[in-house]
């Protein structure tokens, strides 16, 4: 199943947006940390590409559940009896995709400004903001139409924005902030939030997606 899905996704729009995207980050962000004479950290860089990530998450989101619409309108879904593991694939292909764009570029950052461990927790909890906008924003695409789930992801920057300026440290109940959070106290208890949040978006979707498409 996973090898399917990726072979859908990989002439996919969606693959197509995220590649430039990542493409962008690598030829800009770890020449403009080696070389830029400003006092941008890599964290105050990064939370100003998180900002990025709700709406390029959205678009994604709405391009998978309509790519899948328009081909067969769910029907390879609906005859399948382990429907759950499609959407699963589904999920599971995205994320590692998405690991580009937000993880695999602060990795690089991190090695070649020597400071791995940064890169690392940055990455970290970049991977975990965009796991979540994906399997959040795919299950509101069973919701609201694409105009709400862009005005959701307004919402989302401006609570990466709140978050940056720890506004937001002591908001368990908001899982965009939790990645925000770990990255600036270090504090694993946001990542376990932020995991705990991303499963039950995950159970929520899956059963939710059952009904609505039947």
């Amino acid at each position: 199943m996973i090898r399917s899905e990726c072979l859908k996704l990989k002439n996919s729009l969606g693959f197509y947006l995220v590649f430039p995207f990542t493409l962008l980050e690598l030829l800009t962000v770890p020449i403009y940390l080696a070389f830029g004479r400003s006092h941008v950290s890599m964290t105050d860089l990064s939370l100003m590409i998180f900002l990025f990530f709700p709406l390029l998450v959205t678009i994604l989101s709405i391009l998978i559940f309509e790519q899948e619409s328009l081909a067969n309108h769910f029907q390879e879904i609906n005859v399948n009896k382990k429907s759950s593991r499609i959407w699963l694939s589904k999920l599971i292909v995205v994320d590692f995709l998405l690991f580009f764009p937000s993880a695999m570029i602060w990795i690089i950052t991190g090695v070649s400004q020597a400071v791995g461990q940064q890169g690392m927790m940055i990455a970290t909890a970049s991977w975990l903001m965009a796991i979540f906008l994906n399997h959040f924003h795919l299950l509101l695409t069973f919701i609201i139409n694409r105009g709400g789930s862009m005005i959701i992801a307004i919402i989302e920057i401006l609570l990466i924005i709140f978050a940056s300026n720890k506004v937001l440290l002591a908001a368990y109940w908001c899982p965009i902030a939790l990645p925000v959070n770990f990255m600036i106290t270090g504090r694993c208890a946001y990542l376990i939030a932020a995991v705990g949040w991303i499963v039950l978006s995950t159970i929520i979707l899956v059963a939710l997606s059952k009904k609505k498409i039947r």
